[in-house]
């Protein structure tokens, strides 16, 4: 995603979760920091932490949905 402020692709979020409000998403840098908790009803995440912009990278995410299953994935934030 690309937290430019154009107006395209400014946060990321994971799209359908409508159908599991109790999920949770935790988002971390590549050394395992948790920089974002989430829940369903977030707007998404706007690549910054204690309102500093993060660098352009890879950060991983864990995504736990209402029946307790776990998907892990990763996306790039580019500036």
């Amino acid at each position: 995603f690309t937290p430019n402020g154009d107006g395209a692709n400014d946060a990321w979020k994971v799209d359908g979760l409508d159908s599991y409000p109790l999920a949770t998403i935790y988002i971390f840098d590549r050394y395992g920091k948790l920089l974002k908790q989430m829940d369903a009803n977030s707007v998404g995440w706007n690549g910054t932490f204690n309102g500093y912009p993060l660098p352009a990278t890879d950060y991983w995410f864990r995504l736990m949905l209402n029946d307790n299953q776990i998907v892990n994935g990763h996306f790039s934030l580019k500036r």
